[in-house]
C-alpha cells in the first residue's frame, strides 16, 4: 500500500503532465500579447507625435489640420484602450500560469506553504516557491493589502514580499495605490519566458519528475 508522501508524488506528477499542453499554449498566447502590447506602444508614440505637430501647426495647416487633429485624438484612445486590454490579458494569462505552478505545489506538498520545505532557486532576496505561492495570491487578491480596511475583506500576506521585492527592482512593486495585479512581472523574474526554466523550477520543487 502506498504512503501519502508516494501517493502526494504521483497525483503531482499526474497534473504537471495533464497541464503542460496548457501551458505551451498559455505562454504562447501569453507572449503573443506581449508582442501585441509594445506594437500598440509604438503607435501609440507615432500617434503622439502626429498629434504634437497639428496642435503646434494648426494655424498653418487650417482645416485640414483641424479634422486630422480630430481624427488622430480618436485613433489615440482606441490605441490608448487597446493597451489596457493588452496588460489585462497578459496579466490574466499570467496569472494563470502562477495558479497552475502553484497547485501542483499545494498537490505535491500541502495546502499551506511552510508545508512544502522546498524553496527551488533563490532571486530577488526569495525564492522560487514563494514567488510562485504568493505572486499567485497577489494576482487572484491584489485588492487585499494590510492596510485594506472594507468590512469581509482580509488582510493578504503579500505586502511584505512586495517589499523585498521593491528593494531589488525599484518602483516595479510599489505599493501605492491603485493596485494591480503583477503576475507577469513575478513571471519576468522567474525567467518563465519559455517552458523549459518553469519544468526546471517544477523539477526543484519536487512537483516534475526529472529527465535522469
Amino acid at each position: 500500500m502506498k504512503n501519502l508522501m508516494d501517493v502526494r508524488i504521483e497525483e503531482a506528477r499526474t497534473y504537471y503532465v495533464q497541464t503542460k499542453q496548457t501551458l505551451y499554449m498559455l505562454f504562447g498566447s501569453l507572449w503573443a500579447q506581449v508582442v501585441q502590447k509594445e506594437e500598440f506602444e509604438a503607435t501609440h508614440s507615432r500617434q503622439k507625435a502626429d498629434i504634437a505637430f497639428l496642435e503646434d501647426h494648426g494655424d498653418e495647416l487650417r482645416g485640414a489640420a483641424h479634422e486630422t487633429l480630430i481624427r488622430q485624438r480618436a485613433k489615440l484612445l482606441a490605441t490608448e484602450g487597446g493597451i489596457k486590454a493588452s496588460v489585462l490579458a497578459i496579466n490574466i494569462l499570467a496569472g494563470t500560469v502562477l495558479q497552475i505552478a502553484k497547485q501542483a505545489i499545494s498537490i505535491r506538498h500541502g495546502a499551506d506553504i511552510s508545508d512544502c520545505a522546498l524553496q527551488g532557486r533563490l532571486i530577488s532576496g526569495t525564492c522560487v516557491r514563494d514567488l510562485i505561492w504568493i505572486g499567485r495570491n497577489q494576482a487572484m487578491h491584489f485588492e487585499e493589502t494590510n492596510e485594506t480596511k472594507q468590512p469581509g475583506i482580509r488582510k493578504s500576506g503579500w505586502v511584505d514580499l512586495f517589499k523585498i521585492l521593491n528593494t531589488h527592482h525599484q518602483g516595479a512593486f510599489s505599493l501605492a495605490p491603485p493596485f494591480q495585479s503583477k503576475a507577469f512581472e513575478i513571471l519576468q523574474i522567474l525567467g518563465w519566458s519559455r517552458f523549459d526554466q518553469y519544468e526546471s523550477d517544477m523539477q526543484d520543487l519536487g512537483v516534475a519528475p526529472s529527465h535522469e
